[in-house]
């Protein structure tokens, strides 16, 4: 599996045996032994994984926050730095607000927002039919009162959440088509390239984002964006052009610049 561009082939090892056993690390070291059928499926999904697969499509599973979620082919893989961007959108939710989580994907954000805020309100919203069956997916195995929402950006919210939403939060596609030869083949392969890339240097879909959302924010209401580590001065830039204010971008855990905030005035 190191083959694969596997970060720990022992940790990813130990994630693909309880998949393959139904059964987690606490139990497997209290009783190692594994039928023959569970010795076949650890296999099957190792040769799997050292083709080149993503470890979460070949576990269905990906952790994301205090959640357990279902992944699998068509739907982005949540990343930890993400965890960052649904943390400051909860930061900056009033009690019993409204978030809407744009281009939701498996749901991550929204979901986790749901777990952790129980007093908000939370929308969800994604344009492909593909990554929102996960979502809904998603939302039956988490069991969180998630609204999902099949349309582009906003559009297809419900009129009367026109400037009464208090946190638009969204990871959306933001790598430059021209910087998919230097990522990794597991990325490039499998994960969809909807959810990956964006034309204008990366900056289309934040840039229509900024736009769309100003509308349906309440006045004071904030966006977050995750961002490319090399955008920082042109979400800046573009942010406080199309008429918000407060505008900040913060770093994630490795330093780079990640999540971009803006404030409706």
């Amino acid at each position: 599996m190191q083959s694969s561009g596997a970060r720990s082939a022992a940790f990813e090892a130990w994630w693909i045996l309880e998949a393959a056993t139904n059964r987690d690390r606490a139990a497997l070291m209290l009783d190692p032994t594994i039928t023959p059928e569970e010795e076949r499926n650890c296999q099957r999904l190792a040769a799997r994984r050292a083709a080149g697969e993503p470890l979460q499509y070949v576990t269905k599973t990906a952790a994301f926050r205090r959640l357990l979620l279902a992944v699998g082919p068509g739907v982005f893989i949540p990343r930890p730095e993400t965890e960052l961007v649904a943390e400051r959108a909860m930061a900056r939710l009033p009690r019993g607000g409204t978030l809407v989580d744009v281009g939701t994907g498996s749901g991550a954000i929204a979901f986790a927002v749901a777990d952790e805020r129980p007093d908000a309100i939370v929308i969800a919203t994604e344009s492909s039919p593909r990554a929102l069956a996960w979502a809904e997916r998603n939302r039956v195995l988490v069991d969180l009162p998630v609204e999902l929402v099949e349309c582009d950006l906003l559009s297809g919210l419900p009129a009367p959440l026109v400037n009464s939403i208090d946190v638009v939060v969204s990871n959306p596609p933001y790598i430059d088509r021209a910087s998919a030869s230097i990522l990794p083949r597991d990325i490039v392969e499998h994960e969809p390239h909807r959810a990956l890339f964006a034309a204008e240097r990366g900056l289309e879909v934040v840039i229509r984002l900024a736009d769309a959302a100003l509308p349906w924010l309440k006045p004071h209401g904030w966006l977050a964006m995750e961002i490319g580590s090399d955008q920082a001065i042109s979400v800046r830039t573009l942010l406080g052009a199309a008429g918000y204010e407060n505008v900040s971008v913060g770093k994630d855990l490795a330093g780079n610049d990640r999540i971009a905030e803006a404030q409706k005035p």
